[in-house]
């Protein structure tokens, strides 16, 4: 039993640095030698590609830092009227941890458009080195940059789904520069997210549709065996001793309770 357990620990530990390897692509030297043409470059062209690919780098570190991932804060749901999920609930997810990533992009999006991170970096060059990287798309690498290293938080955060996207969509982006074709990321992740709620939402159904006959039937026992005359009065018995949770609903219960008494049991 020791040895399955350290085997399995060896299992997790090697899937998790593979991951974590997958995260570091494309590394800086790819993003320089597809980006800032590296393969047309001097010697000393070639370090200040590197050199600037890792500043953007950091720099956006120090963003992400100093705007924290708030998604843990005012997210209690138990008030939340909208939230009526039986099952596999995603609102948690939607309200506050995809849009809290996509806050962190979209605050980050100036700095792409209006170039002042760009040329803060680049006081450190020659003019000529301005010039010549000026020449190249930076603000590829700046959005490239920043939806890595939103990759990496969601990793360091445990939210690896959420990491996977980001690390897909920095892919992406890194292949529409080889290709010279645009990408949208955020489009991209707005897809995928659709996906999943949607593949989530069909799971959750199928599971209520199966519980459901299940839950008719029981509830009308209940009705017959405490001798109630009404679906109203049943639902309430049933809410106050049985189903004590947000959901099913008392509306929820008084309908099957009808259905069940004509038969339908569906």
């Amino acid at each position: 039993m020791y040895n399955r357990v350290r085997e399995d620990e060896r299992a997790y530990k090697l899937m998790y640095k593979s991951f974590e390897l997958s995260l570091s692509r494309p590394t800086n030297s790819q993003v320089a030698k597809t980006i800032l043409l590296d393969n047309e470059c001097n010697e000393i062209q070639s370090e200040n590609n590197l050199s600037f690919v890792s500043r953007v780098r950091g720099a956006i570190c120090t963003f992400l830092q100093q705007n924290k991932l708030e998604y843990k804060q005012h997210n209690d749901l138990e008030d939340n009227y909208k939230c009526e999920c039986d099952y596999d609930c995603e609102c948690y997810f939607n309200k506050f941890i995809m849009p809290a990533f996509k806050n962190l992009a979209l605050s980050f999006e100036p700095y792409i458009n209006n170039g002042s991170l760009v040329n803060h970096i680049l006081e450190e060059y020659t003019t000529e080195e301005k010039d010549r990287l000026l020449s190249c798309d930076l603000r590829e690498i700046l959005r490239l940059m920043l939806y890595k290293e939103l990759a990496y938080l969601a990793f360091e955060r445990g939210l690896y789904d959420v990491s996977c996207w980001h690390h897909e969509a920095t892919v992406l982006m890194y292949g529409g520069a080889i290709t010279n074709e645009r990408f949208d990321p955020s489009e991209y992740i707005e897809s995928e997210l659709s996906a999943r709620n949607k593949g989530k939402a069909n799971k959750r159904w199928s599971k209520h549709n199966q519980l459901r006959p299940k839950k008719k039937k029981q509830y009308l026992e209940i009705m017959d065996k405490q001798n109630f005359t009404t679906f109203a009065e049943t639902a309430t018995y049933i809410k106050q001793y049985i189903e004590t949770g947000k959901t099913p609903s008392y509306r929820t219960i008084e309908l099957w309770l009808s259905q069940a008494s004509r038969g339908d049991f569906s």
